[in-house]
């Protein structure tokens, strides 16, 4: 039989999780500062350490335009404002590093922030195996300016990336419960486990969301949730949700509503996870949710 002393340290091992690493994009966007943010909250939780990634990426503005006839004059004056907007982003990137490491010295932490300038994706794909988890903006693009909904750069990272995601809009609720939009599905079930067994979910609880078509249903799936969580030492309120509204709203909704710092989430639907992750449902969420989207397929 345990003693307390060895309960008491199997649940705080429990709630530190098993993780170690974060790599988090670093970008000057209102999501980017949000994300950085994030990833010193989740760091402390966890008792892991932060690592930055930026990039120098002027493939946008290097990039030839046709001449159209009778436009010389018009093309060069592109080209020299197109030379002088990289300049200018050069000498921005150049200064992120710095401000990282002392942003989380300021926090207490000592952080490396590394600097891509070739090879920009599949770098960051490599980076990406050195960590156990990839916090970002929603608009990380390394091009220092922000976008509306999520970058092709983000959808690259989760869908070439070969751990868990946290994805960030600009404003994050440091408190409150974490949410699991649940449906009983594989990937539903691997994203809570793996959250459970980082320690994302802390010591805070967290609130299981099921939607159905009927509550009964929504319900028995829910309760095997939390039988999970339960043996996870994680204590969970339950929700069950009969509607036929798209699952989407329903989830922003109840997040805003719940005050939620986080919601968890695999796949919800009917259709192959490749389409329910990059189809109009989750497209909505990562476009558009008030809370932090921990992602992991």
């Amino acid at each position: 039989m345990l003693g307390y002393g060895r309960l008491f340290s199997v649940k705080a091992k429990r709630e530190r999780g098993h993780m170690h690493s974060i790599l988090v994009t670093v970008d000057d966007t209102p999501s980017a500062v949000a994300a950085r943010r994030l990833a010193v909250a989740l760091a402390r939780q966890c008792g892991a350490q932060v690592r930055g990634v930026t990039a120098l990426d002027v493939s946008d503005l290097d990039r030839v335009e046709p001449i159209p006839i009778g436009g010389v004059q018009h093309a060069y004056d592109r080209l020299q404002h197109r030379k002088k907007l990289a300049g200018e982003r050069r000498a921005r990137i150049a200064e992120l590093p710095d401000v990282f490491r002392r942003s989380l010295a300021d926090e207490g932490m000592d952080a490396v922030c590394s600097t891509l300038e070739a090879d920009v994706r599949d770098g960051l794909l490599r980076m990406i195996e050195t960590c156990d988890l990839v916090v970002t903006g929603r608009d990380a693009e390394f091009h220092l300016e922000a976008v509306e909904g999520v970058t092709p750069l983000v959808h690259h990272i989760i869908a070439k990336g070969c751990r868990p995601v946290v994805v960030s809009g600009p404003q994050w609720n440091e408190n409150g419960p974490v949410l699991v939009a649940y449906d009983g599905s594989a990937p539903a079930a691997k994203a809570l486990q793996v959250a459970a067994l980082m320690g994302i979910l802390g010591s805070s609880g967290a609130r299981i969301l099921s939607i159905g078509r009927e509550q009964s249903a929504a319900l028995s799936v829910a309760e095997r949730a939390r039988s999970f969580l339960a043996l996870n030492g994680v204590d969970a309120d339950l929700e069950a949700v009969a509607t036929k509204e798209n699952p989407a709203d329903v989830l922003m909704k109840r997040a805003s509503e719940t005050g939620a710092r986080m919601l968890v989430m695999g796949a919800f639907g009917h259709r192959g996870f490749r389409e329910i992750l990059f189809g109009s449902t989750t497209r909505h969420l990562f476009d558009s949710a008030p809370v932090p989207l921990f992602i992991y397929h």
